[in-house]
């Protein structure tokens, strides 16, 4: 059974409030020779026991899957299984690491720029999407100010006032080192 949504609810009000019209005015033309139910008490407990069942929202279970050439879906191709970790390791330590290190709150991107700098391996195709969607969540991650994290160690000791009057610093990833030629 579909649930319908309140235009349709309102649609069929009227409806039912029609028939009820049209029955009222058979019942003056036949008298009391023509008996019809009433449709309008039917209808309206109807529609009301639809208004009560919860709609869901968002993508019915199992849209995201792709169809076959038969019609099935194809399970998620991490179904069952754990995704793949990071051989750097997890990410929460690593931004921890990075902002312990410059002891100072940081933006997404200088945050980002220090994990390269340590040869943080993603496993993710977008990392600075990653990041951003993440950073909000790692464990050991405050956020400082707008656009600013920090270490949870560091949010404790400094006070929000010194937040803001820090200036920014930018971080450059060292050059890479070329490796000797033997001759």
């Amino acid at each position: 059974m579909t649930i319908p949504d309140s235009n349709t609810l309102k649609k069929g009000m009227k409806i039912a409030s029609k028939i009820e019209r049209l029955q009222q005015k058979l019942h003056d033309l036949f008298g009391a020779t023509l008996e019809l139910p009433v449709a309008s008490v039917i209808m309206n407990n109807q529609l009301l026991e639809a208004a009560k069942t919860p709609r869901r929202r968002g993508r019915p279970p199992g849209s995201g899957k792709k169809l076959t050439a038969d019609g099935t879906r194809t399970p998620s191709p991490l179904a069952g299984r754990k995704r793949p970790a990071s051989p750097s390791g997890p990410l929460a330590p690593a931004v921890v690491n990075v902002l312990n290190r410059y002891g100072r709150p940081m933006k997404v991107t200088e945050i980002l720029i220090g994990l390269e700098h340590d040869n943080y391996v993603w496993t993710a195709k977008n990392p600075r999407q990653t990041l951003y969607v993440r950073i909000g969540k790692l464990a050991g991650v405050v956020k400082a100010a707008e656009g600013l994290y920090a270490a949870a160690s560091y949010a404790d000791a400094a006070p929000m006032s010194a937040v803001s009057e820090m200036a920014p610093v930018t971080i450059e990833a060292p050059a890479p080192q070329s490796e000797p030629s033997s001759y």
